[in-house]
């Protein structure tokens, strides 16, 4: 898996670093170069930088470099405490008044290969999570891992992936067995069968929700599918003797490594509700592209993938299906 250069925006709070504490995993596994960047917010630094200065003053001389450079400071201090010197890349800081925006457009501008990011920051309130989050993930091209405080240095022991069987919500697949694989742990595949729809999936009819059976049969026919389409993955399905029990076999050369899957089946009226509640109960990182069976036509982050940002509560790692290649 290429994950060359990882960028990791920080706000300095406690809570903002447990992204940084998931670094290591990263560069251990993958040898990964991490970036890091801090947006000062135009108007907290208008508001902590006025008063501080005497009059007159000159905005470019004397308001910018002092703010700029006392961040500079505290990121290259923070970085030291975190990342091993041989895997650190560049500290960056920009003032900007959209922080969302700033941290998305220097992350596509660069090409980072992931950005990771706390869940929450200072205070413990939304100023990422539901905010500086939500929006990253909608504008960014790489995936982004967004971090629970819950996070340990022992790793994810449950892995959960949220697919609706559509080519665009299976290519979070491949990164799905790889993590797996890395964390050594299981993973469970969770499709929501929802009830009471007024749309069909494009490939069954519309329908007041289809049985686990006929949902099991589906499973294995779409990822069988997809992944004779996309063969460049190296991977395969195989059942077990066991109900829902899978593995995902990805060979790469001379070498393979194998999975234990499960398909989890759960039927709701609320697809992203029952997401949130299943992911909440019974992982510790949940995976998802950014868009599911409604394809990509909106220029925003899918409904269901937005709703369950805004209420998981755990590790979450979002893909868009149309930027993000498994190399």
């Amino acid at each position: 898996m290429k994950l060359n250069r990882i960028l990791i925006p920080t706000d300095f709070s406690e809570q903002s670093k447990s992204a940084l504490k998931l670094a290591g995993f990263f560069t251990k596994t993958y040898g990964s170069t991490i970036d890091l960047i801090h947006i000062v917010p135009f108007s907290m630094y208008m508001s902590e930088s006025m008063d501080k200065l005497g009059l007159p003053f000159d905005m470019d001389k004397d308001l910018y470099p002092k703010v700029v450079e006392k961040a500079k400071s505290e990121l290259e201090e923070l970085a030291s405490d975190f990342i091993m010197e041989k895997y650190l890349g560049k500290t960056h800081v920009q003032v900007d008044r959209k922080p969302s925006s700033a941290i998305a457009e220097f992350a596509n501008q660069q090409g980072y290969d992931l950005i990771l990011m706390s869940a929450k920051g200072a205070h413990e309130t939304n100023f990422f999570k539901g905010s500086i989050t939500d929006k990253v993930i909608r504008k960014a091209h790489a995936p982004v891992f967004t971090v629970s405080r819950k996070y340990t240095s022992s790793g994810f022991e449950r892995i959960v992936t949220a697919i609706d069987l559509s080519e665009h919500s299976l290519a979070s697949l491949a990164l799905s067995v790889e993590l797996t694989y890395q964390f050594d742990t299981t993973l469970k595949l969770l499709y929501v069968n929802q009830i009471y729809s007024s749309e069909g999936y494009g490939f069954v009819a519309p329908t007041v929700g289809i049985s686990n059976e006929d949902s099991n049969l589906l499973f294995q026919k779409r990822i069988d599918d997809y992944f004779n389409a996309n063969k460049e993955l190296g991977l395969s399905l195989q059942k077990t003797t066991q109900e829902f029990e899978y593995r995902i076999i990805k060979n790469d050369g001379a070498s393979s490594i194998s999975v234990p899957v499960h398909l989890e089946i759960v039927s709701g009226i609320s697809v992203p509700y029952e997401i949130t509640e299943y992911a909440n109960k019974h992982a510790d990182l949940l995976i998802m592209t950014t868009h599911g069976r409604t394809g990509i036509k909106r220029i925003l982050m899918g409904s269901t993938a937005a709703q369950v940002v805004q209420q998981v509560d755990i590790s979450m790692l979002t893909i868009r299906p149309d930027n993000f290649k498994l190399g």
